[in-house]
């Protein structure tokens, strides 16, 4: 039912793929109104491996007639969450524990569709998937003038909120928060990237940036613990996330950073 094609792009994935989208087909061949079905996401885009999800793409006449989430009964789902702001799209974890998104668009979507790296698996009507237009896109620099701005933002609460109140859980948690700030500043400054999964983080940073980023101690929520590793983040963002964002073309706030550390220094830090 499957044709090599299509059971190729699955192969990465882990054992049970294959089986469950031969089943989705044959539910979905008798259903007139499904014009084409669709394998999108990483498997799509032929960068999948064993811990990529199954993203389909589903090509009907009409969206509503499929919003109810047990029309796909046929993944056996224990979990079944909606994909917001897009009626009918759900993201199911099987019985199995595999992991299949269904997105609907209609025949006329497809040629504006987003999805533009497919693989076709069921087509009634000899459609044509999206062109990719757009060349590669570099950093995106006001985004990463806005993570700056949060941290700076943020800087004005650890003081007050977690050392004077000794709340060490919320000073773990703004530890954590700090290096996904630093790791999402390290990512734009490589952009354009490989297409790749979302869940694919290390392969975003060169070797450098990931060495950097296991450097910074994990704190457990203690004083002893978050207080040295909140220094080591806040350096490193204010150094190599600095570098980035300057090396993209950004500016770094100095006087918003000193006024921060000078308010730091009056706290005693």
């Amino acid at each position: 039912m499957l044709d090599e094609a299509v059971r190729a792009a699955v192969a990465p994935l882990e054992p049970g793929y294959v089986d469950l989208l031969a089943r989705v087909v044959e539910s979905l061949a008798g259903d007139e109104q499904v014009r084409a079905l669709w394998l999108a996401g990483s498997v799509g885009r032929g960068t999948a491996d064993a811990g990529s999800d199954l993203d389909l793409v589903v090509t009907v006449t009409d969206v509503a007639g499929f919003a109810d989430p047990d029309v796909w009964g046929v993944l056996d789902p224990m979990i079944t969450t909606p994909i917001p702001g897009s009626p009918g799209c759900f993201a199911f974890t099987t019985r199995a524990g595999l992991r299949v998104d269904v997105v609907l668009e209609t025949t006329d979507d497809v040629a504006s569709s987003p999805y533009v790296h497919r693989v076709r698996v069921l087509d009634r009507d000899g459609l044509r998937p999206p062109t990719d237009t757009g060349g590669p896109a570099g950093p995106d620099v006001a985004r990463m003038q806005a993570i700056v701005t949060e941290f700076l933002r943020q800087s004005a609460i650890f003081p007050a909120a977690v050392v004077a109140r000794e709340d060490w859980l919320l000073g773990r948690v703004a530890v954590h928060n700090y290096a996904l700030m630093l790791f999402d500043l390290l990512v734009e400054s490589n952009q354009p990237l490989p297409a790749m999964g979302l869940k694919q983080w290390s392969s975003r940073l060169d070797e450098d940036q990931r060495a950097l980023l296991r450097s910074l101690p994990a704190p457990t929520a203690d004083r002893e613990s978050v207080m040295p590793a909140m220094a080591a983040v806040r350096a490193a963002i204010r150094t190599h996330g600095r570098a980035a964002l300057e090396g993209a073309g950004g500016v770094w706030p100095v006087e918003i950073d000193d006024a921060m550390a000078a308010y730091w220094r009056r706290h005693g830090l």
